[in-house]
Order: C-alpha cells, then structure tokens, then sequence
C-alpha cells in the first residue's frame, strides 16, 4: 500500500477514515502481511511499520527500494499493529511486549548466521517497539545498522542501553513539517509515553538525556540525526509523515546505507562539527528581520562599483548644525571689536600686539556619525 502523491493536508482526514473503516471491512487481517524476500545467508533487514493499520504503508515499498539499492539480503516485515493508532501508540505494555517478540527474531537469526548483517527500518510508533528490542538483546547480539523514520518517541528518551546493542550507526529521519506528529502525536503523546513538550524525535531528531550514565554520550556518537531537506522531495519525501517510506526515496538514500555507503543521506562531510550527532542541516537558521536588512544594506553597499557617489554623503551629518550655530555665535562676538580697531586706525592710532583681540577659535569638528 502507497499513498505516495497525495497532499501532506489530506493525511489526517485520511488517517482517521481507514482507522474507522479497517476493522468494519475486515481488512484488519492485512495487519499480519510479512513480506519475506531476499536471501538470509546474505544478512536481514526488518522492516516495522506504524500504528495501526495504515501503519503498514511502506510494507511493500522499503523492501522495494531495498533491493533496488543492491541489497541482497533477507527483508521482513515484522507485524505487530492492532486495529487502532491510539491504541498502538499508547498501550506501552503490549508495545514492549512486541519489543521481546522482536528480540527474539533477532536472536534467532543470530544463532543461525552468527557473522551476517542485521538492519533494522522503523516508521513512526514502530521506532519505539524497534528500540524496546534493541534494549531486550542480550549484549552479545548487536545489529550493524538502524533507521527511523517519522519517529513517535520522545527526543529525550534515553537510548543508552538500545545502542550499545548497535555495531553502526542510528540514522534518525526527521521534519518539522510532519503533520501527524505535529497534530496526533503532540495530543497522544509519543509512543514511550513521554510528553511531547519534551520533543518529538520525529520533529527535531534525538538530543542527550537529561540523566546521563558513564558511557551515554559514547553511545551516543553511533546516533545521526538527519534533517529533512529539498534534495528529498525529488525522491517522493515531502516532509509528511509516511511519504519518507516512498520506494525511490528508500533506494536512494536508505538503500545505500546496507551496502556500505551512507555519503547519500549524511553528505560527503558527515555531520558537523558543532552540532551533535547531526548531519548537514536542510537550510541555513532564520536571521532576525532586523539583523537581515542590516546584512542586505551593506551587502548592496559593498555592490556599489568605484566612483558612484554614496548617498550617506548627501544626506545631512550629525553635528553640522551645532557647528553652524557656534560660528554665527563667534562673528557676533568679534562685531564690536573689528569696528572697534577700524575707528582706532582711522584715527592713525597704533595698535600694540596682543591688542587685536582674542585668537580666533576653530568650529568644533563635526560629530562622528
């Protein structure tokens, strides 16, 4: 199932109609779909998808564009949804029982093919059960590679304990723009049962814990958050909430991570240097209007070419005026002493040095502007 092509705007009313007309139909029994293709003894990569049961949207696309990218391996969907979003997103008892569920297919694969690759892709609320079984592993059973997409859990959520059971890296997919995270999960609350005050992983991508153990931000370094960018919505990404699931966005910057090459997704630079666990950002940060026009003036200053007179120079400069005002008020004070001198010469009077008055003062400089 593929909603790829259809309005951000329209997801919610969308949403909430098969939510409504699912179990009516009886379609719930497509919630046990397993896709199961590729070849195990060249690795796995499991896919989880959302609440409930539109929750399943990229069950058919991700192992798609997996095998599009050039992954051999086995890719199965792993089915734990119920019948409704609020109850997938909220029932944290059932969801981590489905974490052990999962654990245990890990484990099982890793029995039989101790030395292959294991590769988790989540969407939404199925970013929680992914983590709950990554915590469940016993620490001798690690995955390579994981990537969440349109995470429901909180951005605080404390995932020490779930990375230490990673070999690579955890590619956390991210909008801002994500309309069911924005208005569904904010209200539900993410699916660790956190307040979404805290931050949705989603919307921002993972930050530090506020309680920190003796090796979380080592662990942490295995996490890259990945913002969504323009590049994206060439590849079927708008920044929605299930379109990042779309079959040429997996191949193109999914896909490539399982066979060795992430520089698609995080860029050739990798992530900054002064940004934790993060990749290059979508857009520059917003400059106050303020501070841009200020930016702008002396850029189109700086434009103006060689010998184009300035307007600052036309324009009346700060001080002029005290200066005016100061030399009218030395003439009038040496009127009456040049007329003074004048009568003494006509009278062939000598004038003794010193007599001719005080020296003349110099107008204040202008101001500086």
């Amino acid at each position: 199932m593929s909603l790829h092509g259809i309005p951000s705007r329209l997801y919610i009313p969308l949403f909430a109609l098969v939510m409504l007309a699912m179990p009516l139909s009886g379609c719930g029994k497509a919630v046990t779909f397993i896709a199961n293709t590729g070849n195990p003894a060249f690795g796995l990569t499991i896919y989880v998808g959302g609440a409930g049961p539109i929750g399943n949207v990229g069950s058919l696309d991700v192992p798609a564009g997996l095998q599009d990218a050039g992954y051999h391996g086995a890719i199965e969907v792993f089915p734990w949804q119920g019948f409704t979003h609020a109850g997938d997103q909220m029932n944290l008892s059932r969801n981590r029982s489905k974490g052990v569920e999962l654990s245990n297919k890990i484990r099982d694969y890793r029995r039989q093919y101790p030395n292959k690759k294991i590769n988790i892709v989540a969407l939404s609320a199925g970013t929680g059960i992914a983590a709950f079984a990554l915590e469940y592993l016993p620490e001798d059973v690690k995955i390579d590679n994981g990537v969440f997409l349109a995470c429901s859990m909180s951005s605080r959520y404390d995932l020490t304990r779930a990375l230490r059971r990673m070999n690579g890296k955890l590619y956390v997919i991210y909008s801002d723009s994500d309309p069911i995270l924005r208005n569904v999960v904010w209200y539900t609350g993410t699916v660790d049962r956190a307040s979404p005050e805290d931050g949705i992983a989603g919307l921002r991508g993972f930050r530090l814990p506020d309680i920190k153990g003796p090796d979380t931000e080592r662990q942490y370094a295995k996490v890259i958050n990945v913002p969504w960018r323009i590049d994206f919505a060439g590849a079927g990404y708008d920044g929605g909430h299930i379109d990042c699931t779309s079959r040429e966005f997996v191949r193109r910057y999914i896909g490539p991570i399982f066979v060795g090459n992430d520089e698609s997704l995080v860029g050739r630079e990798g992530r900054l240097a002064d940004a934790p666990f993060t990749s290059r950002p979508a857009k520059p940060p917003k400059r106050s209007r303020a501070r841009a026009d200020s930016t702008e003036s002396a850029e189109k200053l700086a434009a103006e070419p060689e010998g184009r007179p300035d307007a600052r120079a036309n324009r009346p400069r700060r001080g002029t005026r005290a200066a005016a005002t100061s030399q009218d008020a030395l003439a009038e004070e040496e009127r009456p002493r040049r007329s003074e001198r004048r009568s003494r010469r006509a009278e062939g009077e000598s004038i003794p040095a010193g007599a001719e008055g005080p020296a003349r003062r110099e107008a204040p400089e202008d101001l500086p502007e």
